[in-house]
């Protein structure tokens, strides 16, 4: 009897825990698959594009628009390439003379690095205009580098060559009243010069605050399963590039039309394309 009252007990006890964890299971699935609603859903999310890689968390605050805070990067290594020299443009001057406008005209072209470093944080609101659809508008802001790409010699202070040539250049215009251009080493239309450290030490600046406006497809909170993967498209809205010396002094174009001038003109947004795998957490 008291073996039979012993199991008894033991299935009762055993029944009450399958039963609680299945009601516990369906108390999260019920959370998990909820309607959305005002922070009701959070979803951690990675994702890599034309902004860089970067990591985020999304919540909704109505059922038909979202709301995703993160941060995202562009870091990687250097691009080195061959800029030509200026100082030979003055060949035909009575510059041509002087020693430091000689030993400038030694070399034809430098190399140059350029590194790229774009970081932002940013906060995105996304509408859903249907309901039963994955796809949505996005529109917010990002913030944070206003330094795309970095220019340096790839020699630490080799070129002080070019700093002293440009010094004498300055000199002879304002001796003579003549309008000489810089020397320095070419990058489409613009002419970077060399610092008293004998380099050159330029960045392509943008706006810190940029806005952005884009579409999307795809889910950054899973309906009825934990992961989700979405995709963005869209432009941030970074202002004009400029080129700035380290000095902070901003260099001005010699083109008017056409080349690198006219392609700044209209690159007043960075395009956006990105891809996104996302973790629902409730």
């Amino acid at each position: 009897m008291k073996i039979r009252i012993l199991t008894l007990a033991i299935l009762a006890v055993a029944l009450g825990s399958i039963n609680a964890f299945a009601q516990s299971e369906t108390d999260k699935n019920s959370k998990l698959h909820s309607p959305a609603g005002l922070f009701n859903h959070l979803s951690v999310g990675i994702s890599t594009g034309l902004s860089g890689t970067g990591i985020d968390v999304t919540m909704p605050v109505h059922r038909l628009m979202t709301v995703r805070a993160g941060y995202s990067g562009l870091h990687f290594g250097e691009i080195k390439f061959k800029a030509i020299n200026t100082a030979q443009d003055l060949a035909a001057s009575a510059l041509v003379e002087d020693d430091a406008i000689r030993r400038a005209q030694m070399a034809d072209k430098i190399e140059l690095a350029v590194k790229p470093n774009f970081w932002n944080a940013f906060l995105l609101a996304e509408i859903h205009p249907f309901t039963n659809e994955s796809f949505h508008f996005t529109a917010g802001l990002y913030f944070g580098s206003k330094n795309f790409l970095h220019f340096r010699n790839t020699n630490e202070g080799a070129l002080a060559f070019l700093y002293d040539a440009n010094n004498k250049v300055d000199d002879y215009n304002r001796a003579f009243n003549t309008h000489f251009s810089p020397v320095g080493l070419k990058f489409g239309d613009y002419v970077f010069t060399a610092d008293e450290r004998g380099n050159i030490d330029v960045m392509m600046k943008t706006n810190a605050v940029k806005p952005y406006l884009g579409i999307g497809f795809g889910k950054h909170i899973a309906e009825k399963h934990r992961l989700s993967v979405a995709f963005d498209l869209g432009l941030i809205f970074w202002g004009t590039p400029k080129f700035v010396l380290n000095n902070g002094t901003e260099i001005k174009s010699s083109g008017r039309e056409a080349g690198i001038t006219q392609v700044f003109s209209w690159l007043k947004a960075w395009p956006n394309l990105q891809i996104k795998l996302a973790y629902k957490i409730f």
